[in-house]
């Protein structure tokens, strides 16, 4: 065999063996469904929603869980649902984002189930239809109900209010993925997402593989990302740096004490977005009620404490973490809305030793946080005669 022949059977081998390890890479990275899928698409009102009937796995970087999901017919991460309320039964309309969506845990472990369940050991006739898309605050909340969720004729409207984002979320001049838009009136016209893309994605972009490496090296190996994109490899938007005003990331200024301008700007779009929604509720001849979901940094300090490390000016200035919470407790109390704190009872629960009840770096409940939050929320409706 010539000189010539050989190097090109060595090269035909070479690449031949490149493809076979990205072969096998791809159906291990698929295999062992080391890459979320993608569970939401455009929405020109909401800005985002759940895709019926999509199905795939959820998880994240840290492996701290792998769930299979599935999307109701009707768009929703709950199980099977029909629009008309089951004859003989009462129904809650649980309404959230993230920590309702519950892509975390198994489905019959999240919230909306597992209240349904304990609802029923109490002799209730009840269905909990869960309602939660991630991003959503209070204003996509409520634009929801006001344009969807009251056509379900529920009997209790249960709002899971999330003190960690939802205040950002209504901000206008904070929220960047799903912008609310107010009127000149301050009425809420839509949430903004920017527009839906259009046309087919890449080869490489559609590749598990090459996702997972990207999300690796864009994560845990900084310095080799920028290296890419000085040599053009890589596109510099995909580094993203933190959104961190004056060293502190944006989310926790809420717990800031006094709120800067815009935080003040927001608190008081969320009062407002939370009269109007209590306001929809009543007329739509249901009950209103409010839940304050925790959130991992308030619960375990050792995660504030490590977030200090992180960024040395949370350890200067006034930062009150129960702040956000009682600031809504107060507004419940000042409507007359039923309303409750679950910080009190998790917190029993965690010095009593029970299990982590949120990730520890994902930060959303664990099952065992579902399994609290449902056993305190059942018990609250009872006690409040909320159905």
């Amino acid at each position: 065999m010539s000189r010539g022949a050989q190097l090109l059977a060595s090269l035909v081998l070479a690449v031949f063996g490149v493809l076979m390890a990205a072969l096998a890479m791809e159906v291990g990275v698929r295999a062992l469904h080391l890459v979320p899928a993608r569970f939401w698409q455009y929405d020109e009102l909401l800005g985002t929603r759940l895709i019926p009937d999509k199905e795939g796995w959820w998880t994240q970087e840290e492996h701290e869980f792998r769930v299979p999901v599935r999307i109701n017919s009707l768009g929703y991460r709950d199980f099977e649902r029909s629009v008309d309320k089951p004859v003989g039964k009462k129904r809650v309309l649980l309404i959230g984002d993230s920590h309702v969506e519950a892509l975390q845990v198994p489905l019959e472990k999240a919230l909306g189930p597992q209240l349904e369940a304990r609802l029923s050991e109490r002799g209730l006739g009840v269905e909990v239809f869960s309602a939660g898309v991630s991003g959503y605050g209070t204003a996509g909340e409520y634009l929801f109900f006001r344009e969807r969720g009251r056509d379900l004729d529920a009997d209790l409207v249960l709002l899971a209010f999330y003190p960690g984002n939802d205040v950002k979320n209504n901000g206008a001049l904070l929220e960047k993925a799903l912008k609310p838009v107010y009127g000149d009136e301050g009425e809420l016209l839509r949430i903004d997402s920017g527009k839906p893309r259009k046309g087919k994605r890449s080869l490489l972009s559609r590749s598990a593989a090459y996702t997972y490496l990207r999300k690796l090296i864009l994560t845990r190996q900084p310095a080799l990302a920028q290296l890419l994109v000085d040599l053009g490899l890589m596109k510099k938007a995909a580094i993203r740096a933190a959104d961190a005003p004056e060293g502190v990331p944006l989310d926790y200024w809420v717990y800031a004490d006094p709120p800067p301008a815009e935080w003040a700007d927001a608190w008081a779009r969320t009062e407002g977005l939370l009269d109007r929604f209590r306001d929809a509720v009543a007329a739509s001849g249901a009950k209103f009620a409010l839940t304050v979901v925790t959130s991992r940094d308030h619960l375990y300090p050792e995660s504030w404490r490590a977030l200090g490390e992180a960024y040395p000016r949370l350890k200067q200035g006034t930062w009150n973490l129960d702040g956000p919470t009682a600031r809504i407790m107060e507004w419940c109390r000042s409507r007359g809305v039923a309303c409750l704190s679950l910080l009190g009872h998790f917190q029993d629960e965690r010095d009593a030793g029970a299990p982590r009840l949120h990730f520890v770096h994902d930060g959303h409940w664990t099952a065992d946080g579902h399994a609290l939050a449902a056993k305190v929320a059942a018990t609250f409706i009872v006690n409040e005669s909320l159905l």
